[in-house]
């Protein structure tokens, strides 16, 4: 995916949680251990709803901030996410798919921390402010939800 604006980062980030739901929900149908299956189901909601949530932020966004140019900033932290083939989830342990869900997210996180630092237009600085808030507050409840599943 070309990334030239902020808009399209926000289509690359909803492909993420997108790509995350579909190889989690085919990973908990593939999985012979009924706790990973939990978990991958959970993380497949969870990444679903993600992927509408972003949608709505688009979609109620200030398309000035999502207009905005961003090509260089995003070329300097790129995220190498495995999107295409078979997952890793499917031979993973449910700590494992924790640690690797979390970092998925870690870097999602990250790329819009480096983006609202490097921006200097006050519409862009709200707009990464309140994805990045989203963002964060998602991978809290997610990681505090993976480890109730992980408990029971």
């Amino acid at each position: 995916m070309q990334i030239e604006t902020l808009y399209d980062v926000m289509q690359w980030t909803k492909n993420i949680h997108q790509q995350l739901h579909v190889f989690a929900a085919h990973c908990a149908l593939e999985n012979d251990s009924e706790r990973s299956e939990l978990l991958l189901e959970y993380i497949s909601s969870h990444e679903q709803k993600m992927a509408r949530v972003i949608r709505q932020f688009e979609d109620n966004s200030n398309s000035n901030a999502l207009n905005t140019y961003c090509r260089h900033f995003y070329e300097k932290t790129a995220i190498p996410i495995h999107l295409t083939g078979e997952h890793p989830f499917e031979k993973m342990d449910t700590d494992e798919i924790a640690i690797a869900t979390l970092e998925y997210h870690k870097n999602i996180v990250g790329l819009f921390e480096y983006l609202q630092n490097c921006s200097s237009a006050p519409s862009v600085t709200e707009f990464l402010s309140n994805i990045l808030s989203l963002e964060e507050a998602e991978k809290r409840l997610l990681a505090r939800n993976m480890k109730q599943i992980d408990d029971l």
